[in-house]
């Protein structure tokens, strides 16, 4: 089976829903979107399926089974960070776009920025080798080639156990290389190729090879081998990095039960297939309550009138279903759906609003499931030899104590987001909402009217942000900031999956130190909004010369709409730093290279990345609209003013989700209810562990400006509404401390002067070296000595607070 270790290179994810679970139930705690962070790849059809699909959260490989992967979140693919939904129920990070693809002719529209057609645009012949690997020239190449890469993994493995430590790990690592170069090809071409063979015959190679996994995983001779290996004087002489990979792959098979005993192992393998499978039932059921236009009242929704319906949903209102009152003709509102969604932005009636609301407040059987998975993932944490899934999570994590980070930053946030709340109040009385205090179904409908009443403002900023601006921005960081040449590239016939895809190269002098291939626009078949995709890791070959690695960006941009919201834009400088962090590397296996990493490591340049759109000092050196201008001061202003709005708000939203995350991994419904005990008595019990640990916050915050609990205004009401438990689990704190650690190296490093060679020498060094070295010091040695020194869960926060901070 796949693993579905939230440290390990990939985690199943499968089809995460677009909109919110109902807030109060266990099930919302999963899956508000995936405009909310994850990807997704093609759901199975069937449970044999489930357990071999796999997709991304933060990041995955379709190697994802945990001897040949990182020990942490890393590798094939890696989807934007989340970030925790204005009340308005959407991420601030875009969701998919759904218009359908466009026409030959899109792609060679002029570039407002340029003035000429654009040059970039592959238009060779399609014969050749996709991604450049050898024999990849049509779609049934794909399973042909991940049997061939299974046969030159069984011969790497043969007689390994009988090798010393440094032949066993170069043969893991060979053997894991070669797996992966089929394998994470083939998942970034079931998720973004236009052409369904392709995708399809992609999908038998992902799955073909993770079969192949699964049998290595529990080879106990091979095992045995590494055990022996690390016991032997020869080890010690071993360089730091193959002793790391050598315990990592150990440590996974041990993961996977290949040391227990066979009925404990049938024990491990079946909470394996049981995690997998609930979390897919749970993520499927969510998208059929979504997509449910007219939804079965047992399942939850509010009849509304037909003049209400008809101010949010007067497009779409023949779809719903009707009946005759004594007052008139009401509409059905299905509880989790889209058109719910709908009406909580744009009802400008409270009561509607409210109703609506309040249907959201129960969902047992998704109450149920979610218990049941919490149980299976502690059960399996102990059979790992952990207390709990959020040790077993953190088990490589810099941070050793999230809570005592979150308690911290929450102290610095609550007179922030006290006075958010008071702006939000007055903005309700101004805006002809009521003049009563903030209530939880009045927060939607405000985050949506104060990006109404801004949207010129931001479309004045968003003028500076082209697709073209942007690319300008990596050149500009590449060369004046890390001393690389980026060079757009043609690409070989063949070597890309659609016309639009663009080749580029990051160059030290003459020697490529990286590809990239961008995948910028919205099209029919994309399965994600934002991405990133490891291809082929940094790894010494048998000559030894170094192979080069890959990696591919996937975006949703409107090829019709030339320009950029702010906030996409920071997305895009997020993507690019884990592209960066994945090119450069220069480790001697691939099993740590680039961003495969435990995720709090690998974060860190992504987070950083971000702070060359968020410093409006940054987009004045590359910003430009299309008459070729850079952004004048007072636009620079402008990018202040949007990104500071509710600033701290969400950052709150994004703290508490942390620390709900928290709570429910540290919590075991077996410790408290016998296994065989009713799945409802469980997820009561579960939903109690969540409600203490919100009641730390709504007890200690003034609640002058709204009625109702604090956390229920965050959008976390009765029970909860977090959205990442099932891909996240333990490590969603990673985002908001990322967030303050690179505020934070930024102020003392960058912000002087952001493209300084002296700052990029040190931070170039971190980057080539991958996740071989994963610490807080790796990470300090971009700070001046003395700003050093500090635990993780002390990092100083005086940066971050000033950044989200109305001047």
């Amino acid at each position: 089976p796949v693993s579905l270790s939230h440290q390990s290179s990939s985690v199943i994810m499968l089809r995460p829903c677009a909109e919110l679970p109902r807030r109060g139930s266990l099930s919302h705690l999963l899956l508000r979107a995936a405009s909310t962070a994850a990807s997704s790849a093609p759901a199975p059809s069937s449970s044999a399926a489930a357990t071999n699909a796999v997709s991304i959260s933060s990041s995955s490989s379709c190697c994802s089974p945990s001897l040949f992967t990182s020990s942490s979140s890393s590798s094939s693919s890696r989807s934007t960070a989340p970030v925790a939904a204005a009340s308005s129920g959407s991420s601030s990070y875009p969701s998919s776009s759904s218009s359908s693809s466009p026409s030959p002719s899109h792609w060679a529209r002029p570039d407002p920025q340029q003035g000429q057609r654009r040059s970039f645009f592959w238009s060779g012949k399609p014969q050749g080798n996709l991604l450049g690997i050898e024999g990849l020239q049509a779609a049934a190449d794909f399973p042909r080639l991940a049997v061939i890469a299974v046969e030159e993994a069984k011969g790497e493995l043969a007689s390994v156990s009988d090798k010393t430590a440094e032949e066993i790990v170069t043969a893991l690592d060979n053997a894991s290389n070669c797996l992966c170069r089929i394998a994470d090809a083939a998942e970034m071409v079931r998720n973004v190729h236009p052409d369904p063979k392709y995708v399809s015959k992609a999908n038998q190679a992902v799955q073909g090879v993770a079969g192949y996994m699964g049998e290595v995983n529990i080879n106990r001779p091979l095992y045995e081998g590494m055990l022996r290996s690390e016991k032997e004087a020869s080890f010690e002489k071993l360089d730091e990095e193959a002793r790391v990979v050598l315990k990592h792959m150990r440590v996974s098979m041990e993961h996977e039960g290949v040391h227990l005993g066979e009925q404990e192992k049938e024990y491990c393998l079946k909470l394996l297939e049981a995690d997998q499978q609930l979390a897919f039932d749970i993520v499927q059921r969510q998208e059929a309550l979504r997509q449910d236009v007219e939804g079965r009242e047992q399942d939850g929704g509010a009849w509304i009138s037909l003049d209400a319906a008809k101010e949010c949903l007067a497009p779409v209102l023949t779809r719903l279903k009707t009946k005759n009152v004594s007052g008139g003709q009401q509409v059905w509102i299905p509880a989790d759906s889209a058109y719910a969604h709908q009406v909580l932005r744009t009802s400008s009636c409270p009561n509607t609003r409210r109703e609506v609301f309040d249907s959201q407040h129960s969902d047992a059987l998704g109450d149920q499931q979610m218990a049941m998975l919490l149980a299976t993932r502690q059960q399996l944490a102990r059979v790992r030899g952990y207390a709990t899934w959020n040790d077993y999570a953190g088990r490589e994590a810099i941070v050793r104590k999230p809570n005592d980070f979150l308690k911290a930053a929450w102290e610095r946030m609550r007179p922030g987001v006290e006075a958010d709340l008071r702006q939000l109040r007055a903005d309700k009385q101004r805006l002809g909402l009521g003049d009563g205090k903030l209530a939880a179904w009045d927060m939607q409908i405000l985050m949506n009217r104060s990006r109404q009443e801004h949207s010129m403002e931001d479309s004045t900023i968003a003028q500076y942000l082209t697709y073209g601006s942007m690319m300008n921005g990596v050149d500009l960081i590449a060369n004046k900031l890390l001393g690389l040449n980026f060079q757009m590239e043609k690409p070989h016939d063949g070597e890309v999956w659609h016309p639009s895809v663009q080749k580029y190269t990051f160059r030290d002098q003459d020697e490529v130190a990286g590809v990239l291939y961008m995948d910028p626009f919205a099209r029919a078949g994309k399965t994600m909004s934002s991405a990133q995709f490891t291809l082929q890791g940094s790894k010494v070959l048998r000559d030894g010369s170094r192979q080069t690695p890959k990696t591919s960006l996937v975006y949703a941009l409107s090829p019709d709409a030339p320009t950029l919201p702010l906030q996409h834009a920071v997305i895009f400088m997020h993507e690019i730093g884990h592209a960066v962090h994945s090119l450069l590397s220069q480790s001697r296996y691939q099993h740590l290279s680039g961003t495969r990493g435990t995720v709090d490591f690998v974060e860190f340049p992504s987070h950083l990345f971000e702070h060359f759109v968020q410093d409006a000092s940054c987009l004045s050196k590359y910003a430009r609209n299309m008459q070729g201008e850079y952004m004048p001061e007072e636009v620079q202003k402008r990018c202040r003013r949007n990104r500071l709005r509710y600033a701290h708000y969400e950052a709150v939203q994004q703290l508490v989700y942390a620390a709900v995350d928290q709570a429910f991994y540290s919590y075991h419904p077996f410790d408290h209810f016998a296994p065989d005990e009713d799945p409802a008595l469980m997820a009561e019990g579960v939903k109690g562990q969540i409600q203490e640990a919100l009641s730390i916050f709504d007890n200690d915050i003034d609640t002058g400006s709204f009625s109702g609990s604090f956390t229920e205004l965050l959008g976390l009401s009765k029970g909860a509404n977090f959205d990442h438990l099932v891909h996240y689990g333990g490590s969603y704190y990673c985002y908001l401390f990322n967030r303050a650690l690179s505020a934070h190296v930024w102020q003392k490093s960058f912000q002087e002067d952001p493209f300084a060679p002296s700052v990029g020498e040190p931070l170039r060094n971190m980057l080539q070296g991958g996740s071989v070295v994963q610490s807080m010091d790796v990470i300090q040695a971009l700070l001046p000595p003395n700003e050093r020194g500090f635990r993780p869960e002390e990092v100083p926060l005086d940066a971050f607070i000033n950044m989200i901070s109305v001047e």
